[in-house]
């Protein structure tokens, strides 16, 4: 923890970092395959050229398709090169020389295979060798970009989700700081799957540099979003039991063309029946199959026949249906789950905001159309005092004094 007294300069000196990091903007550490048992790894240089350097030690520099192998031996790891033995080691950097490097990076045993911006950075850590990027965010920012939201969408669409997406990785650089990085590349925080291959994508991130979204009263918001509403945003009281301002209820006429807008889950009246029992309700055994009908218009928070209840959230996750907004039909001898969407509903609707871009809305006009009551604002502009987890940050990013500006 940071004594108080040295909270203000603390934020500061951090601040000078992430404001300003020698790839010529913020950087993040990712940690990446965080949930596999990785054993070894082969680097591959792509662009650029690369330093390697060892406990502290300039080793070698890599140049294009030069690659090297990294294997576990016991705490340590050690480095082959052309299969020649470089050493073993404890910690090990590979950093690129330029802004515009990247690399290929293989995992083993499981033979997953990405490309990279920036650096990588190496160590033994329980068991296994773990492997983090250390890369500038807006390039971070571009790759969960990709992953979350396709390559085929309006640029101002991905300028949207890009600063939806800083929004959250600046709301969370805490998430695994114990662990020695910010953030790691699963939906634990984001899907981040490497490098973006879309230049529409990356403009996207670079023109919307630093900027973040908060709420009327200066916090980073909970930056929400899923595929489709079906018509309707959710509240997110409704999901996660939590009450903000700019999560209620939307009423979004530009998803209902999306091709995840409607979908449709058959069922037994006898199971239907049986998992109402098991959740409480008392039903007649005479009771007739249109009695358990159910219309839902626009988002309801409960399922109800007479006295007893229970959330479409619950039965959307007991039944793995595709959203909490459905009604119920009976029809020969099935109930008919007539279903509007995909996700959970709250914040932003991808779909809806992808046709609002081709519909010519910028991207701050969409984010205000989903999130009632935010501004867009410069990083820079945070109030550090109201968003507290960026004070958690325990060291600086990566800084670099070997590339070029």
């Amino acid at each position: 923890m940071i004594p108080r007294a040295n909270k203000s300069l603390f934020v500061l000196v951090f601040l000078s970092f992430i404001i300003a990091s020698p790839i010529g903007g913020q950087t993040l550490k990712v940690g990446l395959y965080n949930d596999l048992n990785t054993q070894a790894i082969v680097f591959s240089v792509a662009k650029g050229n690369y330093l390697l350097t060892a406990d502290g030690k300039a080793i070698l520099t890599l140049r294009p398709l030069e690659n090297i192998f990294i294997q576990l031996a016991n705490d340590s790891l050690q480095c082959y090169s052309a299969k020649m033995l470089l050493g073993r080691y404890k910690n090990i950097e590979l950093r690129s020389m330029t802004d515009s490097g990247f690399f290929g990076l293989r995992i083993l045993p499981y033979n997953k295979f990405a490309f990279y911006d920036d650096n990588l950075l190496l160590s033994y850590n329980l068991g296994k060798l773990q492997t983090i990027n250390a890369v500038d965010i807006d390039k971070y920012i571009a790759g969960v970009v990709e992953a979350e939201g396709g390559y085929k969408a309006h640029p101002e669409y991905y300028k949207t989700q890009a600063i939806l997406c800083r929004t959250y990785a600046i709301g969370h650089l805490d998430r695994h700081i114990e662990e020695n990085f910010h953030l790691c590349d699963g939906t634990h925080c984001q899907a981040y799957k490497g490098r973006s291959k879309t230049k529409y994508i990356v403009k996207a991130a670079r023109d919307t540099h630093n900027e973040v979204v908060v709420d009327d009263d200066s916090i980073l918001i909970i930056a929400a979003f899923h595929s489709n509403c079906g018509g309707m945003t959710e509240n997110a009281e409704n999901v996660w039991l939590i009450k903000k301002n700019y999560l209620q209820p939307v009423r979004d006429p530009y998803c209902l063309q999306g091709r995840n807008a409607r979908w449709e889950f058959k069922l037994t009246t006898e199971k239907w029946s049986n998992y109402l029992i098991n959740n409480g309700f008392k039903i007649d055994k005479n009771q007739t199959p249109s009695s358990f009908n159910s219309l839902q218009l626009s988002r309801r928070q409960f399922y109800k026949i007479g006295n007893d209840s229970l959330s479409f959230q619950k039965i959307r996750s007991d039944f793995k249906l595709k959203s909490a907004f459905f009604s119920i039909e009976a029809k020969e001898g099935f109930l008919i789950f007539q279903g509007r969407g995909y996700g959970h509903g709250v914040g932003l609707c991808q779909e809806g905001a992808m046709q609002m871009a081709t519909l010519n809305y910028s991207y701050k006009e969409i984010l205000q159309f989903y999130y009632p009551k935010i501004a867009i604002i410069d990083v820079q502009k945070l109030n550090f005092q109201k968003n507290p987890q960026i004070n958690l940050i325990k060291e600086n990013p990566l800084t670099n004094p070997q590339t070029k500006r």
